[in-house]
Formats: C-alpha cells, structure tokens, sequence
C-alpha cells in the first residue's frame, strides 16, 4: 500500500511536468489548420537542424530534467535503473518529438531537431538524477519504529509555514515571457556562497521536518513533493526569478542529509540546531557596527505597522514565523518540551532585540518576541508530543 502511495504522489508529479512541458512548448496554442500547412506526415519535412542561442538551449535542457526524473522513479521498481532510464529516455524524445511536430502548426515556433537532442539529453540526465536521488534516500536513516510512531504535527505547521512563505508572492497567470524571466538565473549561472549555505540550512530543517512527520516509508517521496511544489509555484506563479543558490542548495540537500543522518537522536538534532542558531544570530547582529549610545525601543509591539496604517508584507511576516518556529522546533527535537523550547526562543530573540538598540541603525522591539510566542503557541496546540514521546518511551 506505502508503494502505491508513493506512485501516485510520483505519478501527480510527472503529469505536472508534462503539463509545464507542454505549455512551456505550445504557448500561446496559435495553432494554425487552414490547409496551407503540411499534413502530419509531411510535417517530418519542416523540422530542421536549426541551432538555438544559448539560452534556448540549456532551457531545453533543463524542461526535461523533471520528467526523466519522475520516469525514473516510477520505473525503476519494475525495470531496474539501466532499463528505467533507457525507456525513460525513449519516453522524453518521444514527447520532444510530439511538441516538435506540433510546432510546425504554430506561426511563432521554429521546430528543431536539435531541440529533440538537447530535450532527450535532459531526460536522460534527469533519469540518472533519479537513480542518484533514490540510491542516496535509501541512506538516509529512519528508525524501524517510525512507522509506527504518529506524526509530528508541531513539524507539519513548520513544513506548511515554509511553504506559505516561499510562495507568499504567488499571483495567478503564466505567460511565457515569466517562464523565461524565472529561468533566466540558470543561463547566467552565478551564485553566492552565503546564500547557498542559507538555503541549505532552511532546506535541512524543512526536510527534517518533513521526515518527522511522514511516514517512514513515504518520507523521500513527500520531501520531494514539498520540493516540487515550492519550486514550481515559484517558476510559475512568482514574479521573482529562480534563485541559483538555491537550486545548488537543493542539489547538495540530500547528501548532506545522508551524512547528517550518520549522527542518529540528539547528535544529529544537536548538529543542525546549533548552526541554525549560529546562523540565526549572525544575521540578526550583522553587521556587527556597535556605537555607545542605545537607540530607540518599542515595548508595544506592532506598533509600527499601526503607526503606518497596518501595511502587513506577508514575505516578511511568513519569513519571521517559519524562522522562530524552525528555533523552537530544532530545540523540541534535542528534548525540550515546546513549552520550554517556546520561552527559550522568546527569551532569546528578545534579548537580541535589546542589543539592536547599540547596534548603529537599528532598533529595537517587543514584536518579534510576540510572533516567536504566537508560532509557539500554534505548535503546541498542534503538537501531540506527549503521545510520542510516550511510544518513544516505550520502544526505548
């Protein structure tokens, strides 16, 4: 039953690639049957060798990255790896040749044979990420009694905070000049190693959240859903370009996962709290400017946005949530109880915001310990700690 779950999410996942394939390819559907074109079969004649530029070329490339990836990890439990991608492959030039000939129709589209090529090359790298992605998942360890044991629902409103936020922007509509926009990042190819090891950081705690509160054998698949969701929204219904950092934080997630895993219980949830609060604070007291003279403190707290007529940015807000949830969060899985774990953070941030006040150029304030206290108390009414750590007491 596990495995056939884990199909279908995989499965939902493939026939959102192909939909993104083909309205990517086909967009804006101008197709054109008034007898002046070729029939099907002559419509082999019109495609050419044209070359595109550059940009075109690694977008064709990376379209069918997903849809190899998603063959592959629905065929490979019936056909082996060499046979999945090999048919995975076969399937991708396939449908490239599909969109290819449909082209032909289109007055704004110049079919290619060399954009078969560069899309069945894509499948093929996808198919072998696949492989890459489910060898290394199976690394990744869970305790033989998870399956057993209920989720950890303070984890899934961390999980669902996280994605709230990374698609706060959404705004419905797709066009093909925001496909191109959002894509336009991978053609540059610059990164940032700052906001690489960021990603990475907010990128593990989502997963181990994830991890907690799935099932053990739905954990990898319900990961990748969340990774899938966040990631598509945000090529399609987000203004904003694709962050590259971030895409090479995605792709250094899972290994660093496996090897974090090394480290079972407390070690590895000791690990990732201590360099999410490392980092936590850094950012806060960057750039480390101190003067000798305090600055202002608002002891009510919202009162800046009352005092500007309330102008809520829901990417700020939802930003601050997830981050003082994933403090508390990382410290309820070292032991503390969310009760405890709640009024360290709070205790925290707010004497943080204290030592903002002799930082030059800032203030401080009284709201984000009251959001640290809000997420807090959301978690714990969601959470059912007790009934964990109960079973975990009695498989102890």
């Amino acid at each position: 039953m596990a495995r056939k779950q884990s199909s279908a999410l995989v499965f939902c996942l493939l026939l959102g690639v192909v939909v993104l394939i083909g309205y990517g390819s086909l967009y804006p559907f101008d197709f054109r049957f008034d007898g002046s074109q070729p029939t099907l079969m002559a419509a082999f004649s019109q495609l050419s060798w044209a070359r595109a530029g550059r940009a075109d070329r690694v977008r064709n490339v990376l379209l069918y990255l997903p849809l190899g990836f998603c063959l592959m990890l629905l065929l490979r439990v019936k056909l082996g790896a060499f046979w999945a991608s090999m048919v995975a492959t076969l399937l991708g030039m396939i449908l490239s040749l599909a969109i290819e000939l449909s082209q032909v129709y289109l007055s704004m589209r110049v079919p290619s044979l060399m954009d078969v090529m560069l899309n069945t090359s894509g499948t093929w790298v996808g198919a072998i990420a696949g492989v890459i992605w489910r060898g290394l998942s199976g690394l990744v360890y869970m305790s033989p009694n998870s399956r057993s044991r209920p989720g950890d629902r303070s984890a899934l409103v961390l999980v669902c905070t996280w994605m709230l936020w990374r698609l706060a922007e959404f705004e419905p509509g797709v066009t093909l000049s925001r496909l191109k926009l959002a894509l336009w990042p991978l053609m540059e190819g610059s990164y940032s190693l700052a906001l690489t090891c960021k990603f990475l950081l907010l990128w593990l705690v989502v997963a181990q959240a994830v991890l907690s509160f799935a099932n053990r054998h739905r954990s990898n698949e319900a990961l990748l859903t969340v990774i899938a969701v966040v990631m598509i929204g945000r090529l399609l219904f987000i203004v904003s370009p694709f962050n590259f950092s971030e895409l090479l934080a995605l792709l250094l997630l899972l290994p660093v996962l496996v090897i974090l895993h090394k480290f079972n219980g407390k070690p590895q949830a000791l690990m990732l709290m201590l360099g999410f609060f490392a980092w936590f604070i850094y950012q806060r007291i960057f750039p480390f400017q101190f003067t000798t003279n305090a600055n202002h403190f608002d002891w009510w707290p919202f009162v800046n946005w009352l005092e500007q007529g309330m102008p809520i940015n829901p990417d700020q807000l939802l930003s601050k949530l997830f981050l003082f949830g994933a403090l508390i969060w990382l410290l309820k899985e070292t032991g503390l109880s969310i009760r405890t774990a709640m009024i360290v953070v709070v205790l925290m941030i707010f004497g943080l915001e204290v030592l903002q006040l002799w930082i030059k150029d800032q203030t401080g304030s009284i709201t984000d310990a009251v959001l640290a206290l809000v997420m807090g108390t959301v978690m714990r009414l969601a959470s059912n700690e007790r009934k964990i750590r109960s079973i975990r007491f009695k498989h102890a």
